[in-house]
C-alpha cells in the first residue's frame, strides 16, 4: 500500500502552484511522487476547462479537477465532464449590464471549454494570452443563446471593481459573486466571477471526494487568495504560501515557502512526515 491511498491533494494553480507560467521543478517532482504513493493530485482553480495547458505541459499526469471556481469537475484525461453548475438564464442580463456601465470592465462568458468575449480592454487580452485560451468577440443576444458557467470580470484596478458591486448588487437574484486575482507580468489583475448560487471550490471538492472514493482524513488542500478559504476550511489538512493575505494564512495548518520557491513541494514534504 502507498503511504498516500486513497487520499486527494486539492491545489490552486496561481500564485500556489505557478506562477507566470513557471511551476518550479522541485513541484513537479514532490507531485509524481505523492501520485507514485497513491495519492490523487488535483487542481482546484478559477481556471476554465481550456485554460490550463500551462499546466498540462509540466505537470504530465492529474486527476479530475475542479475548475472555474466549482462550476465543473473535469477529467482531462478522458476529456469528459464529470459534474457541472449553469447560471440561471436570469442572471444573464448582470453581464448586459456590466457591458454598457462607462467603467472599464473587460467581460468573458465561460461555457463548458468554449470562452467568449463580451467585452474586450487591455485586462482581458492580457488575461487570455496569460491563461493561452481564445475568446472570440461576441455580442449579448449571441451568447445568451448558450449555457454558462460563471461570467468573469476584469478591471485595471480594485476600485473599478467596487463601482461594479455596488451598480449590481440589487439586481443579482441566483447567482453569487466570487473575488479572485492573479498576478501576471508583476500585476495585480482584479476579476470578478459571476457564478451559480453555492458554487465554489469547496462545494466541488465535496462531490470530487464523493466520486474518487476519497478516505475520511485524507483531503489535504493547498491555495493563496480569498477564493480559496472554504476549500481550505473543508480539508483535513491546509497549507498556504507565506506570501498570501494574512486572513487567508489563518486559515492553514501549515505556512509554506513562496510559490516560486517550491510552495507544493514544501507541502507534499510536510505531509509525507505527518504520514510516517
Amino acid at each position: 500500500m502507498g503511504r498516500f491511498d486513497n487520499c486527494l491533494l486539492a491545489c490552486d494553480i496561481d500564485g500556489t502552484l505557478m506562477i507566470n507560467g513557471y511551476i518550479n521543478p522541485k513541484n513537479i517532482e514532490k507531485i509524481e511522487y505523492f501520485m507514485s504513493e497513491g495519492g490523487k493530485f488535483s487542481l482546484s482553480t478559477g481556471r476554465s476547462i481550456g485554460a490550463i495547458s500551462d499546466v498540462l505541459r509540466q505537470v504530465k499526469r492529474i486527476s479530475p479537477s475542479v475548475v472555474a471556481n466549482g462550476c465543473m469537475i473535469y477529467d482531462y484525461e478522458n476529456e469528459k465532464i464529470l459534474y457541472e453548475k449553469v447560471l440561471p438564464k436570469e442572471d444573464y442580463n448582470i453581464a448586459d449590464i456590466i457591458i454598457k456601465s462607462d467603467v472599464d470592465v473587460g467581460a468573458e462568458i465561460h461555457c463548458g471549454p468554449e470562452v467568449f468575449t463580451l467585452r474586450r480592454n487591455d485586462a482581458t487580452t492580457v488575461h487570455q494570452v496569460y491563461e493561452k485560451f481564445e475568446a472570440p468577440d461576441t455580442s449579448y443576444d449571441i451568447v445568451s443563446q448558450k449555457k454558462w458557467h460563471k461570467a468573469i470580470y476584469i478591471f485595471e484596478n480594485a476600485e473599478d471593481r467596487e463601482t461594479i458591486k455596488n451598480l449590481i448588487a440589487d439586481k443579482i437574484k441566483y447567482c453569487n459573486l466570487i473575488e479572485s486575482c492573479a498576478v501576471i507580468d508583476g500585476i495585480f489583475r482584479n476579476y470578478l466571477e459571476q457564478v451559480p448560487i453555492g458554487v465554489s471550490k469547496a462545494s466541488a471538492l465535496k462531490t470530487l471526494c464523493n466520486i474518487m472514493n476519497i478516505k475520511e482524513g485524507g483531503l489535504f488542500a493547498i491555495g493563496d487568495y480569498y477564493n480559496d478559504t472554504e476549500m481550505l476550511r473543508l480539508a483535513d489538512i491546509s497549507a498556504v504560501p507565506c506570501d498570501s493575505p494574512d486572513e487567508v494564512k489563518e486559515l492553514a495548518k501549515h505556512i509554506t515557502c513562496k510559490c516560486d520557491d517550491g510552495a507544493v513541494a514544501d507541502f507534499i514534504d510536510y505531509l509525507t512526515n505527518l504520514m510516517r
